[in-house]
């Protein structure tokens, strides 16, 4: 892996749509200690989003396998054939037919919550590619990250929810 170019110290990704919190690292062997976590799932990732009706409980853990739709390329799906993905939500908020949920991956796949939400039926306000009614922006945002930094120091990162979440 070669310290430079368009991706030098970028750690993990998120969608292009997504706001919210994202890891660099400042020299190479940073960036391999902070993806191995990644690679390892010892990151606490916990994300915010909007979906259009209310959720039914209102707390689960949705264990559904995740690959890529043969039928378009662009997208995933649910399907037996796929890699194991995990999501634990909460609903925080409903009203006015939507709800804000509280989404905390297990695993870190493409498009990983949006897929979770669509199989559930309430596809994330914004996300066209998935079903979701449109708006000015997909309204999933990053909310926190907990990683171990090099020092060693258990470090939680935090950003603050976007006005059009509210």
């Amino acid at each position: 892996h070669n310290f430079q170019g368009d991706r030098a110290g970028i750690v993990h990704r998120l969608d292009r749509a997504t706001s919210g919190v994202m890891i660099c690292a400042k020299h190479e062997s940073a960036l391999k200690m902070l993806q191995k976590q990644f690679h390892d799932r010892q990151v606490k990732k916990n994300y915010i989003a909007v979906i259009k009706g209310e959720l039914e409980p209102t707390k689960a853990n949705i264990i559904a396998p995740i690959g890529r739709n043969i039928h378009n390329p662009k997208q995933f799906h649910v399907t037996t054939l796929g890699k194991h993905a995990e999501t634990v939500y909460e609903v925080v908020d409903s009203k006015n037919g939507y709800s804000l949920v509280r989404l905390t991956p297990a695993t870190g796949r493409t498009h990983h919550l949006r897929v979770h939400l669509n199989h559930l039926a309430h596809p994330i306000v914004g996300d066209v590619l998935y079903g979701g009614e449109e708006s000015t922006r997909l309204l999933l945002h990053a909310m926190s990250l907990e990683i171990k930094l090099p020092s060693g120091k258990l470090m939680n990162f935090t950003s603050v929810l976007p006005i059009e979440f509210k």
